[in-house]
């Protein structure tokens, strides 16, 4: 169930409405804080830039079967800020969209959180733009995927090093003989 702040609600039925959104990208290097309003804004000590290349937000499209559900980023990357982001390995990076109302700096509604599921640089040369283009999934778009896990004592200390689970399995391409019964 979506819990949308009561401000927003009611701001919603107003004749007059001036949402925003604001965007959080939690790369490993940092958070990047990007808006869509023409000024700069500090929302829980956090300052959101406006000027931060902000282009385009595309919103999943609603289906009646279970997809993976994309949300495509638009920004705009003529320094190659977003570029060297992705060349460092974006992919699975937290991303968090939200609704505002102008003027109210503390009730917002997720409309999106997911993470990063694919990267690119588009250029236009006939424009003279180039956009960097973030295509992130949600939950559902992972229940496909597979993941590798040994089953030895050094993988499973890498994720817990306390955890002694898989100390006592046998890690060897050697047969082993066990005998059984009387001699």
């Amino acid at each position: 169930m979506k819990n949308t702040p009561a401000s927003i609600t009611s701001a919603l039925g107003q004749d007059v409405l001036r949402p925003y959104l604001i965007l959080d990208m939690e790369f490993t290097t940092g958070t990047v804080r990007l808006t869509n309003l023409a000024y700069d804004i500090t929302v829980d000590s956090n300052v959101y830039l406006s000027d931060g290349g902000l282009t385009e937000f595309s919103p999943p499209q609603l289906t009646s079967v279970l997809d993976r559900e994309v949300y495509r980023i638009k920004l705009v990357d003529h320094g190659n800020t977003y570029k060297n982001y992705f060349e460092s390995g974006v992919l699975g990076t937290p991303v968090t969209v939200r609704l505002g109302i102008e003027g109210n700096l503390t009730d917002f509604d997720i409309l999106y959180k997911g993470r990063i599921d694919a990267t690119f640089i588009e250029t236009e040369s006939s424009e003279y733009t180039k956009h960097a283009i973030i295509e992130c999934s949600s939950p559902f778009g992972a229940l496909d995927r597979t993941t590798d896990r040994r089953t030895e004592k050094n993988t499973q200390r890498q994720i817990n090093s306390s955890d002694s689970a898989f100390d006592r399995i046998y890690n060897s391409a050697d047969e082993i003989t066990l005998k059984w019964g009387k001699k």
